[in-house]
């Protein structure tokens, strides 16, 4: 993926400084940044928070992907297919 769109969104959003020469030292900072957020308001900033186990995640990643029509994969930042979103979701137990 390319990092330096997330490094912008850590900059633009998280006002995190850019390091031009380590963008993705900028992307890490906005990605802490988003989750001291989440913490900040009361927010879960993983599965293991919201109560969910590994067994949950292909049925969460069917809705997702699959789910309003969809057909396999989801768009916006970046297109992800069912094994991305799979692997996203187990990082994130």
């Amino acid at each position: 993926h390319n990092v330096m769109r997330f490094a912008q969104v850590a900059v633009r959003v998280w006002g995190c400084s850019m390091d031009f020469e380590h963008p993705e030292v900028t992307a890490l900072e906005g990605i802490n940044a988003f989750a001291a957020y989440l913490k900040s308001i009361g927010m879960p900033s993983n599965f293991a928070e919201l109560g969910a186990k590994e067994e949950d995640i292909p049925v969460l990643v069917e809705n997702l992907c699959c789910g309003d029509g969809r057909q396999g994969t989801i768009s916006g930042f970046v297109t992800l297919d069912k094994e991305d979103c799979t692997k996203i979701y187990k990082m994130m137990l």
